[in-house]
């Protein structure tokens, strides 16, 4: 299980190292999306 796990973890950082970042997305008055607000609000 470990194996795998550290395999799933090399394709994770891999993807993510191969990806590029996007521009920040501001929204006319400064109002998160739904789904934004729903994660700060999750995770806060």
């Amino acid at each position: 299980m470990a194996n795998r796990n550290d395999v799933f973890s090399r394709f994770v950082n891999w993807l993510s190292a191969s990806g590029r970042d996007g521009a920040a997305i501001n929204r006319q008055g400064g109002s998160p999306d739904l789904f934004s607000r729903l994660m700060n609000r999750i995770s806060g």
